[in-house]
């Protein structure tokens, strides 16, 4: 055996089989596979305690307030937070049942609609994104750790500053940043499955902390500040209607990803049916709430500076240059160390989980989900995103636009599940390289999928062109823009339905709702010792009807029954 061979071998991921074919083995490893039952532990409280949580999140303070600096009122800024995350809730409950009922994450229920090869699209779409973020929350990760490190060590805001003055990033926030790196890619090694009593904690101490945090400002300020009081102020040319819309929608397109990346955590549910309403209320509760407070915070930062602070974690390291004395060190230590705790929390469901998934679907032979997490964060760190945040406001602006490329996807995802397939997904086939398999399309790449997403894409471009820097783009296209979150899932979603209606895919348009849940005796032959799977056996799928057997796999679902 050649170095070159021994050198593959030892960084391939291991495997029983030999015998695989080479598309094989750029389909399947044990992480893309249905997880083992006794790995399905999240129940509806966890999912809802999950949500609520990341709801609870430093940017959820932030929310509210952006809007009131687009113009609202503070109420009307948080009404439109309240039911832009209802709505985003109810596309996250729609992309998650695939993965609560199959148990797979998001870049293999994407092969259903893109097909074998073309799926490579959108997960590859959405793992840039996801590496980018990873830096952006890296950052403000780091922040929190700075703020916790001040409180011990005054030195540290004295530390020698290596960036220029147009770099936020500063010499003592690099060592905040080390710091949370670090202990963000640390928990890489530890199973994701077994996060579940870390959510449950979240819940708990991310609300304590900003409760507490909420309490402290406004003792400080007096008062909740002038922004209270502040009425809506509509720009020139709009009307009061317009405006809140606009905002509703921009509101609910920065939670986009979430919707995209649902699967990925339901399938770690023990019922499919705890992935479903629990999920629907817990985002928006948790968000809504913190979201109100948080217009406090930000309206109190005015009273308290003299001008407005944006950054809830700068507002609470002004309290150190305000005041380093013993109590003002120990509040700040703790609520840092809170925040801290959540966002390193948030990074690793909302940033790792994502990117370890679409790194072991780009290269499943040599990478698993573990593997991918490492790698993102590694990359996290090479794209310097300190550079990519410099100009914060702006560069936030154009990743929460990027919804342009991620909403096309919901809406597909949901009309192949619910309305081309009725439930079913013949799961042998979803890890199968054979030509005939009903997911392999034509040469593995689905138009009907590709032809309804850009199709969808094209009309919002200039808008999202505007937001990169263009000039001289029409007003309706940027007004069509802010409508996207909405217009472009249902769009996609007809689209990709009369594609579908005007050429059957194999297998043709399901008549009858199967879902059928795989047990632990379901694995392909990616792994042949544990028995109870042929790959000639599968669902038989007639053209236009839809009559499924059920055949070595383990069924925890009725015909036209929903688990």
């Amino acid at each position: 055996m050649s170095v070159a061979s021994k050198i593959i071998k030892r960084i391939e991921l291991p495997r029983e089989d030999d015998s695989l074919t080479h598309e094989e083995l750029y389909l399947a490893n044990y992480d893309l596979l249905p997880i083992p039952v006794e790995n399905r532990t999240w129940g509806p409280w966890t999912y809802f305690l999950f949500w609520f949580a990341e709801g609870s999140s430093i940017t959820s303070l932030t929310t509210a307030g952006t809007a009131v600096k687009n113009g609202l009122s503070w109420w009307e800024a948080w009404l439109a937070v309240i039911f832009s995350h209802v709505l985003v809730a109810c596309y996250m409950v729609m992309t998650g049942r695939p993965g609560a009922v199959y148990h797979v994450p998001f870049p293999v229920i994407i092969r259903t609609s893109f097909g074998q090869w073309g799926s490579y699209f959108p997960f590859i779409c959405r793992q840039i994104m996801t590496i980018i973020w990873s830096g952006v929350q890296a950052v403000s990760t780091g922040n929190c750790f700075y703020v916790m490190l001040h409180a011990i060590f005054p030195s540290i805001a004295h530390v020698h500053n290596p960036f220029n003055s147009q770099v936020t990033m500063t010499g003592g926030r690099l060592i905040g940043f080390a710091c949370g790196w670090v202990v963000t890619t640390a928990c890489c090694w530890v199973p994701f499955h077994k996060f579940q009593k870390l959510v449950i904690a979240k819940s708990a101490i991310m609300v304590f902390f900003i409760l507490v945090f909420f309490i402290w400002v406004l003792v400080k300020a007096h008062g909740g500040g002038t922004m209270l009081t502040k009425p809506s102020t509509v720009p020139k040319g709009e009307t009061h209607g317009w405006l809140w819309i606009s905002q509703f929608m921009i509101q609910g397109a920065n939670q986009l990803t979430f919707a995209t990346n649902n699967a990925d955590l339901t399938r770690y549910a023990a019922k499919p049916n705890n992935a479903l309403w629990t999920q629907i209320g817990g985002y928006p509760i948790g968000s809504s709430i913190i979201a109100f407070f948080g217009v406090f915070i930000i309206s109190a930062s005015q009273v308290i500076y003299g001008a407005v602070l944006w950054d809830p974690i700068a507002i609470l390291d002004g309290f150190l240059d305000a005041s380093y004395d013993s109590k003002t060190r120990c509040g700040v230590f703790f609520l840092g160390l809170g925040f801290s705790f959540a966002q390193v929390t948030t990074m690793i469901f909302a940033n790792l989980i994502p990117a370890g998934n679409d790194t072991a679907a780009l290269v499943p032979r040599f990478i698993d989900v573990k593997r991918g997490a490492i790698i993102c964060m590694i990359l996290s760190f090479a794209i310097t995103p300190w550079n990519l945040t410099r100009t914060s406001f702006a560069f936030t602006n154009y990743l929460n636009s990027y919804s342009v490329f991620l909403a096309g996807f919901i809406g597909i995802i949901a009309c192949d599940y619910f309305v081309i397939r009725k439930g079913f997904y013949d799961i042998h086939e979803l890890f199968s390289g054979r030509k005939e398999s009903m997911y392999y399309y034509t040469g593995g790449w689905n138009w009907r999928a590709f032809a309804a997403y850009f199709l969808t894409m094209i009309p919002f471009l200039p808008g999202f062109a505007s937001i990169c820097g263009a000039k001289n783009i029409p007003t309706g296209a940027i007004k069509l823009f802010d409508l996207g979150a909405l217009i472009q899932t249902i769009l996609s979603a007809l689209f990709y339905y009369v594609f579908c209606m005007i050429s059957p895919p194999a297998g043709g348009i399901a008549t009858k709702w199967n879902e059928v849940e795989p047990g632990d005796d379901f694995a392909p032959r990616f792994y042949p010792d544990i028995d109870g799977i042929s790959m000639d056996e599968k669902g038989d799928m007639e053209k236009g009807t839809a009559n499924f057997s059920k055949v070595d796999v383990n069924v925890n679902s009725e015909v036209d029954q929903k688990p």
